[in-house]
C-alpha cells in the first residue's frame, strides 16, 4: 500500500508544527492570477496580494512564531535577534536567518504557498535565502529609504513582505516608489536605524537624477511625492525587486505593534558565487561588529 502524503513527515516535526504543516499549504499558483502578479511586477517593481494567506494558515504561523520567540531565541546567537530595550526579551523587533535557526521556518522558504513566485517574476531559478521577522513597535521611527539590492550586494533576488496583523499609515506600513526597479543601484549612506545601516542619500534629488530612466515619466515629481502606501491587511504579500525603492514609516500608535515576516529567495547562481559570499561576510562581520560596540546588540 502507498504511504499517505499527509503522514510522511516525521511525527516529531508534525507534532511541533502543528495544524497547518507548510509544506501541504496550497501552491502560490491557486492564490493570485499569476499573468496579472507578473505584468504589474514588470511594471512597477513590486506585487501585492491581498488575503495571500487564510486564516487558519496565518493563526498556524502565529502559533509557531509564538513557539519561535519562547523556545528558540533564549538559544541562537545574538547576531540573530535585535531588540527595541536591549535586556527586555518582550522588546524584540526583528529576529534573522530564522530558516537555519528552526525547521518550521526552513519548511515554510519551501513551502508551495510561497517557492516559486519569486521564479516567475524574475524568470530564473531561484532558492530560498532567509526567512525574517519584522515588528515596528509603538513610537518606532521611520525606515529609511533604500534599497535591498544595496544589502544583497546584486540584483538577482526578491523580498516577500507578509503581513501578520494589519498595517496602515497609523502603525507604519511601507511605501514603494514605483519604477525605480529599473534605474539600478542608487547612491547610499549610512543610516543610524536599527538593522537598516543603509538609506539613499537623497531621497528626493535621487528621483530628479534618474527621471528619464523612468517607465512613466511625470514631470518634476520627486521621489518622495511620487511613492505609494502599501497599506496591507493581515494575511496580505507585498514583494518589491532588489533596486525598488522602498521605506516604512514611523509607528504613530501607542499601543499597536506592526509584526511581519520576510522572505528573501536569492537566484542559484548567486547562491554558488564564493566572491559574492567572501563580499557578503565581511559586510554582514563589519556591520555586527558596530552594532556591538554602539551596545546595539
Amino acid at each position: 500500500m502507498a504511504a499517505d502524503p499527509s503522514t510522511s513527515e516525521p511525527v516529531s516535526k508534525k507534532a511541533r508544527t502543528g495544524e497547518g504543516l507548510v509544506s501541504t499549504w496550497p501552491k502560490f499558483t491557486h492564490r493570485m492570477n499569476q499573468e496579472e502578479v507578473k505584468t504589474f511586477f514588470t511594471e512597477t517593481g513590486y506585487i501585492k496580494v491581498p488575503d495571500f494567506l487564510s486564516e487558519d494558515e496565518l493563526a498556524a504561523l502565529n502559533r509557531e512564531l509564538m513557539r519561535y520567540r519562547r523556545d528558540v531565541v533564549p538559544n541562537i546567537s545574538n547576531k540573530d535577534v535585535f531588540y527595541e530595550e536591549k535586556d527586555n526579551p518582550d522588546t524584540i523587533i526583528r529576529l534573522e536567518r530564522m530558516q537555519t535557526n528552526d525547521d518550521f521556518f526552513k519548511d515554510l522558504g519551501h513551502s508551495p504557498a510561497f517557492n516559486g513566485l519569486a521564479d516567475l517574476l524574475l524568470g530564473e531559478e531561484m532558492e530560498p535565502n532567509n526567512v525574517q521577522f519584522f515588528s515596528k513597535p509603538p513610537g518606532a521611527k521611520p525606515t529609511p529609504p533604500h534599497q535591498d539590492g544595496k544589502y544583497f550586494m546584486h540584483d538577482k533576488g526578491i523580498t516577500f513582505w507578509l503581513a501578520l496583523d494589519d498595517a496602515d499609515e497609523e502603525n507604519g506600513c511601507l511605501y514603494y516608489v514605483p519604477g525605480t526597479h529599473l534605474m539600478g543601484e542608487l547612491q547610499h549612506e549610512k543610516s543610524t536605524a536599527l538593522g537598516f545601516s543603509q538609506g539613499l542619500a537623497d531621497y528626493s534629488a535621487e528621483m530628479q537624477e534618474k527621471e528619464a530612466c523612468m517607465s512613466a515619466k511625470k514631470g518634476n515629481t520627486s521621489m518622495a511625492e511620487k511613492e505609494v502606501c502599501m497599506a496591507a491587511k493581515k494575511g496580505s504579500l507585498l514583494g518589491h525587486h532588489p533596486y525598488t525603492v522602498h521605506r516604512a514609516g514611523k509607528n504613530s500608535s501607542l499601543t499597536r505593534w506592526r509584526p511581519a515576516l520576510g522572505l528573501t529567495y536569492w537566484a542559484k547562481s548567486c547562491q554558488h558565487d564564493e566572491e559574492l559570499k567572501r563580499r557578503h561576510k565581511e559586510y554582514q562581520k563589519k556591520l555586527l561588529e558596530e552594532l556591538e560596540n554602539k551596545g546595539r546588540i
